[in-house]
């Protein structure tokens, strides 16, 4: 919230992205998301969703990356606020979850198999369940 550039605009929205992925983890093995360990007890937050998703915001990282370096975002994909403060319009929201996508979506070799990022982070928390 409150981003004046374009790269913390395009992160904050991917991050963002990224929580509502460990939430739908959460979720699917029935943990509580507002319980977590490490974020502040707020009220209406996703404290859980929070502590677990810092080790894999390299995801977004990169994904924020390959979308600046290639030159993929254009002046066209934000809009300043009246508070001057910079959002995404929808064909930006766009190239970001298809790059994030791109990044959940690819193979790495966990625990001696090939497996996405998306299906790591479901057996992390999976393993958090047990």
């Amino acid at each position: 919230m409150g981003s004046g550039d374009i790269v913390n605009t395009m992160l904050n929205y991917g991050y963002s992205l990224l929580e509502a992925e460990f939430l739908r983890a959460i979720n699917t093995v029935d943990l509580d998301a507002h319980v977590g360990f490490l974020h502040e007890m707020t009220p209406s937050k996703n404290r859980l969703a929070y502590d677990l998703q810092e080790p894999f915001r390299f995801l977004v990282d990169l994904a924020v990356i390959n979308l600046v370096e290639s030159g993929a975002m254009e002046s066209k994909d934000f809009i300043r606020t009246e508070n001057y403060n910079l959002r995404l319009k929808p064909t930006g929201a766009r190239k970001i979850v298809n790059e994030f996508s791109n990044k959940l979506n690819k193979k790495v070799s966990y625990q001696g198999k090939k497996s996405t990022w998306s299906y790591v982070i479901f057996l992390k928390i999976q393993e958090l369940a047990h």
